[in-house]
């Protein structure tokens, strides 16, 4: 099989504090409307970044600097091994300019996998993700004491109540953005056996604390369990994923249930994405949740507007459902 050596460049918005990357639709060819990052093939007698500087020209009409190397991807297509050395780069001087390809966008992380990525460039995806800057995130690594002190000692007993009385003794919970710990703790208590994950890493130091237990690393896109938990309890957590990410989202939820499993979802009441401060939130009602909820593979047994549990926070409302896996 041919291999063909190429380079992509991964141009960020900032060398030092990466929240954008710039993604390309190709506009010809066999793989015509995937999208990919920038760059080509390398020609003879060019190293890789002087080809990647080239093609950028070429390509977008902007003079670039090439920075660290991120991977190099092996992967063969049905008639090619392709070779692609991907470097982190940064435009210099000029403007990114369509010349070659049908669209463009400026994606940040958690709208990394919201295009048709080609099959190789979806293969360094992990390690561009692993770099960036996630705003929301970074809001809970800076604010994570003041965060702790005002969610920890939220009362959450009625919402739990419910999700407990659906869950076999002794069962396996998944809390996914567990935030403070204070639920996991709570189904400790109750005598369950849970898995925590959370993005923020101070905000997994103080939980792990809480709990005695380590609070796995982890993001919502990186969850593939398979039918491993009786329950799982989602929080106020799955408010910060894209809303048009929410679908696949929740269905790989569902895979890791087991046959009649149960899980809990809060979100802010509203409609639409919402911006407060930097952090980006994906609002439901008790209307939107049903399609997401049903759409997923799940039987809606509770669908509530109530009001928020946090000290001189009761005037913001939220949704919160149960929903059932359909047996199988």
């Amino acid at each position: 099989m041919k291999t063909v050596n190429v380079v992509a460049a991964i141009i960020c918005d900032n060398y030092n504090r990466k929240t954008k990357i710039f993604a390309t639709q190709r506009g010809y060819g066999g793989y015509k409307d995937g999208w990919e990052f920038p760059g080509g093939k390398i020609e003879e007698g060019e190293t890789p970044e002087e080809a990647l500087i080239r093609e950028i020209r070429e390509e977008l009409g902007a003079e670039i600097e090439v920075h660290d190397l991120i991977d190099v991807i092996d992967y063969d297509y049905e008639t090619f091994h392709l070779h692609m050395n991907c470097y982190w780069v940064t435009v210099e001087e000029g403007k990114l300019q369509l010349l070659e390809q049908e669209a463009a966008k400026w994606l940040e992380v958690n709208d990394l996998r919201s295009v048709d990525w080609l099959p190789a460039d979806l293969t360094i995806l992990p390690k561009i993700s692993a770099a960036m800057v996630d705003k929301n995130v970074e809001y809970y690594n800076e604010n994570a004491d003041s965060f702790f002190a005002g969610s920890v000692n939220a009362d959450m007993s009625y919402e739990r109540n419910r999700f407990i009385a659906l869950l076999p003794e002794h069962g396996r919970i998944l809390d996914a953005g567990c935030g403070s710990g204070r639920d996991s703790k709570a189904f400790l208590e109750a005598g369950f056996s849970v898995t925590a994950f959370d993005a923020s890493k101070e905000m997994r130091k103080r939980a792990s604390e809480y709990l005695g237990q380590e609070v796995l690393n982890m993001r919502f896109e990186d969850t593939d369990f398979y039918n491993e938990f009786d329950g799982v309890w989602a929080c106020a957590s799955l408010l910060h994923v894209p809303g048009d990410q929410l679908p696949e989202t929740m269905k790989k939820l569902n895979t890791s249930l087991k046959s009649g499993g149960v899980i809990y979802a809060s979100f802010k009441y509203g409609d639409g994405t919402k911006m407060r401060g930097d952090r980006r939130f994906s609002d439901l009602d008790e209307k939107s949740i049903v399609p997401l909820f049903e759409n997923a593979g799940f039987e809606i047994v509770y669908n509530e507007v109530g009001t928020d549990n946090r000290p001189g926070r009761e005037d913001e409302m939220w949704v919160n459902a149960i929903g059932k896996k359909k047996l199988i």
